[in-house]
C-alpha cells in the first residue's frame, strides 16, 4: 500500500476522533445540565440522602453553688451540669429497598429505609440525675412514618425540633441501666450512611446489621466494610460489630445505579476512536495481505457507518430506554458498513472479516460499558487477543514483497536524436556502358 493512502487513511481516522469529541462533549454538557436541574426536584419530592447520627446520651445533674457579691453577701444558687456518655451498647437494625425513580430522561437512585435501634447506658453519677437523649434526624428533607423514639418506654411527647433536633428525658439513678429507642421509615437518595459522632468517636458493643434486597453493592468513600457479609435470597446481609472501637470513618451503604443514557453515550463516544483504530488495523492489514485494498475513500464512508452508531445513540436514548437503544444503534451502524463493504469488496471479505471485526471493535466495545470495573479488562483482553491473532496471520508474509518495489517517477517518452543531415553529393562522370562482344 502506498504511504500516499496511509496518511490519508489517518487523516480520515483524525478527523473522526475529532468529531466523537464534540459529540461526547455536546452530549455531557446537556446531561449535566439535567442532572443539576432534576436532582434537586427528585430530593424535593422523594427524599435527600440520610445521614443518621448516633443519638447523644448525656447525664444531667443539679449542682449547688455559691455566689458572693460586692457586698461579702453569700447566695445559694443551682446549675445544671450535663456529662456526655458513651452508650454502653449499640443493637442497629436497617432495612435497605432500592425504588429506582426516573425522572425526565435521567434515573435516580432512590430507595425505602427502615431504621430500628436500640441503646443502652449506665452511670454513676449521684446529683438528681437524668438521663437526656437528644436525636437528630438524618434530613430536614425527608418524610419519618412510624417515628418512635422512647426513653425506658417514655415516648416522646412533642416540643421543639431546633436544629433538627428532638430531646427526650427521664429520671435514671446510678446504676440503673437506660434504653432509649429509635424506629421509623423513611426514604432517601444515593447513599445511607451511619454516624457515630462529629469526628473521632468511641463506640461500644456496636452491632450494626443492613439488610438489602439488590445484589451490587458498594460504599461510599470514609466508610468502613463490614465485617461480615452474607448473601440473602434478595440481597445481603452486611454485618459491622466492634466490641471497643475509637475511629473517625463512619457507615454507610451506596444505593446499585442505572445506566443513565448521557452519562452511557458520552463514555462510549470518548472512546469510540480506539475501536476505530483497531477496525482499520485489521482492515488494512488483512487487506493487504490478500490483496483486497481499500481506497481512503471506502474508510472515511466505514468512519461514517461508525459515528452513526454514536450519533444515533446520543439523541435516541432520550426517548427510548438505554439498553434498546444500544441494540437499534447497533444493527443501523453493522448494516450500514457490511452492506456497503458487500457491494466494494464482496460478501466473502465482508463478511469472513470486515463484519465479525465490526462487532467486535465497535458493539462489543461498546457493551463493555454497562459493566463498571470491568470495561478496562475487557477491551484489555480484547486487545491482546487481536495482537496475537494479527502477529500468527502475518508470521510467514513477506513483507518486502507485499510492499513492492519503490515507485518509479513516471517521464514524459522523449523522441530518438536525429541524425545531422548529409551533405549532398556532387554528380560524377557519365559512365560509358559496356559493350559485350
Amino acid at each position: 500500500m502506498r504511504a500516499v493512502r496511509i496518511v490519508a487513511i489517518a487523516f480520515i481516522f483524525m478527523g473522526a476522533s475529532l468529531a466523537w469529541v464534540i459529540l461526547g462533549a455536546s452530549v455531557s454538557s446537556r446531561t449535566d445540565a439535567s442532572l443539576r436541574e432534576l436532582h434537586e426536584q427528585v430530593a424535593g419530592l422523594w427524599g435527600s440522602e440520610l445521614n443518621q447520627y448516633a443519638p447523644t446520651l448525656t447525664i444531667q445533674e443539679t449542682e449547688t453553688y455559691y455566689e458572693t457579691d460586692d457586698k461579702g453577701k453569700r447566695t445559694r444558687k443551682t446549675r445544671l451540669v450535663y456529662t456526655q456518655m458513651v452508650p454502653d451498647s449499640s443493637e442497629v437494625k436497617v432495612s435497605l429497598k432500592s425504588d429506582i425513580r426516573r425522572k425526565g430522561l435521567l434515573w435516580y437512585r432512590t430507595y425505602a429505609v427502615e431504621f430500628d435501634a436500640d441503646y443502652t447506658v449506665t452511670h454513676e453519677c449521684t446529683r438528681e440525675p437524668y438521663l437526656v437523649a437528644t436525636f437528630r434526624f438524618p434530613s430536614s428533607r425527608a418524610m419519618y412514618d412510624d417515628f418512635q423514639f422512647a426513653v425506658n418506654a417514655k415516648e416522646f411527647s412533642g416540643g421543639s425540633y431546633d436544629y433538627n433536633e428532638i430531646k427526650n428525658s427521664i429520671a435514671l439513678p446510678p446504676g440503673e441501666t437506660g434504653t432509649v429507642h429509635v424506629h421509623y421509615k423513611s426514604r432517601g437518595l444515593d447513599d445511607w450512611t451511619y454516624r457515630f459522632g462529629d469526628g473521632i468517636t468511641e463506640v461500644k458493643n456496636c452491632h450494626l446489621v443492613v439488610d438489602t434486597d439488590y445484589e451490587r453493592i458498594n460504599f461510599p468513600p470514609g466508610s468502613m466494610s463490614p465485617t461480615e457479609k452474607k448473601e440473602t435470597a434478595a440481597g445481603w446481609e452486611l454485618t459491622w460489630e466492634f466490641k471497643k472501637l475509637i475511629s473517625g470513618f463512619n457507615i454507610g451503604v451506596e444505593m446499585p445505579e442505572q445506566p443513565n443514557a448521557g452519562t452511557m453515550a458520552t463514555r462510549i463516544s470518548y472512546f469510540a476512536p480506539v475501536g476505530l483504530l483497531f477496525y482499520i488495523t485489521v482492515l488494512v492489514i488483512i487487506g493487504a495481505i490478500r490483496g483486497q485494498n481499500l481506497h481512503p475513500m471506502h474508510y472515511f464512508f466505514i468512519a461514517g457507518g461508525f459515528f452513526a452508531f454514536h450519533l444515533l445513540m446520543a439523541y435516541l436514548a432520550d426517548h427510548i430506554e438505554i439498553r434498546l437503544t444500544f441494540a437499534i444503534c447497533a444493527v443501523v451502524s453493522v448494516l450500514l458498513v457490511v452492506t456497503y463493504l458487500i457491494r466494494v469488496i464482496g460478501a466473502g471479505f465482508t463478511l469472513k472479516v470486515a463484519a465479525p471485526a465490526q462487532l467486535i471493535f465497535l458493539v462489543l466495545f461498546s457493551y463493555t460499558f454497562f459493566f463498571k470495573g470491568y470495561t478496562g479488562l475487557a477491551i484489555t483482553v480484547a486487545s491482546i487477543i487481536t495482537l496475537g491473532v494479527l502477529m500468527h496471520i502475518t508470521a510467514k508474509v513477506d513483507w518486502e514483497k507485499l510492499t513492492g518495489p519503490p515507485e518509479t517517477v513516471l517521464k514524459a517518452p522523449q523522441t530518438p536524436p536525429q541524425q545531422p543531415a548529409q551533405p549532398p553529393q556532387e554528380p560524377g562522370p557519365p559512365t560509358q556502358p559496356t559493350q559485350s562482344r
